[in-house]
């Protein structure tokens, strides 16, 4: 779905069309999961802070402008939530992974095991952008730093993972 396709589902939900969230919700879910995930690990949690991300949202949701981009937008709430509660929550631990060799079967345990050798933002960086295929742009609206500057984490986060193989 593209960004002005969300928006015409804000508009219809700010008119009262409460429809319309249902479909922001499964067209947002997988952005907003793996804006969490990236620092959290235990499933309750994610879906906990999930549940307060959409709240947020639906709370601040006249503060969206239209023709920005939503899922951006939803994304950078959960991520900051995800941030607040890890610094909170200080036993809550990063996303780690098990010996490489057992794990690889499927794609989320390789997705992991790439994901290991990164840290913060960059790990941040190459989910957005590989996984939920979102411009360097709107990534740098999500992490809060300069298109530039993303690229060039971007691209330093790949030489890392390829050293590291």
């Amino acid at each position: 779905m593209t960004s002005k396709e969300l928006d015409v589902l804000v508009r219809k939900y700010l008119k009262g069309d409460s429809f319309a969230f249902d479909e922001i919700y499964n067209e947002t879910q997988t952005s907003v999961y793996l804006s969490i995930r990236t620092y959290l690990k235990d499933q309750q949690i994610i879906e906990d802070l999930m549940q307060d991300t959409y709240v947020r949202a639906i709370q601040n949701i006249t503060k969206y402008k239209l023709g920005t981009n939503f899922k951006a937008w939803i994304s950078c709430i959960a991520r900051n939530i995800a941030i607040n509660y890890y610094n909170k929550e200080k036993k809550v631990e990063l996303v780690e992974i098990d010996n490489p060799i057992l794990s690889v079967e499927n794609s989320d345990s390789k997705l992991d095991y790439y994901l290991s050798f990164l840290e913060g933002v960059e790990r941040d960086i190459v989910i957005y952008h590989i996984v939920l295929d979102m411009k360097f742009k709107d990534i740098a609206k999500i992490v809060e730093l300069p298109q530039s500057t993303v690229f060039a984490k971007y691209k330093t986060a790949i030489e890392h993972i390829k050293i590291n193989l």
